[in-house]
């Protein structure tokens, strides 16, 4: 085998892993439609064919420093670290226990769903 050969199968292999993964979004995007998922967390679902599918949900916290910095100013508790970069559990934590802050804090805040991942195990029948 040549270098152009080897160039040639590699173009073709990258191609078809594209393809894959493309086909294998689109069908992850069905199944999130078919089956439960949590808005962040896991959750297994058992199928009829025995198979278990875990989704695995987590939502993205994105700061306005600056803005975050001036409606914490006088807060007891810190929400961010020295390198003002947001601490998503305390963050998480606010969003669900103290609506009242979060309402204060969300302008300075992006929360996004982050890509929520699939598994499927097949499980043997002990046969």
């Amino acid at each position: 085998m040549n270098v152009e050969i080897l160039a040639a199968e590699w173009l073709a292999a990258k191609r078809a892993e594209l393809e894959a993964n493309t086909l294998r979004l689109d069908i992850e995007k069905e199944l999130l439609k078919l089956v439960p998922s949590l808005e962040e967390g896991s959750q297994s679902t058992v199928l009829s064919n025995g198979w278990k599918l875990k989704t695995t949900a987590k939502l993205t916290y994105k700061v306005d420093a600056d803005l975050l910095l001036k409606i914490t100013a006088i807060w007891p508790t810190k929400v961010h670290r020295t390198k003002i970069e947001a601490d998503e559990s305390m963050l998480r934590a606010i969003r669900s226990e103290r609506p009242d802050l979060w309402r204060e804090l969300a302008p300075a805040i992006t929360v996004k769903p982050a890509k929520t991942y699939i598994v499927i195990e097949e499980v043997s029948s002990g046969i």
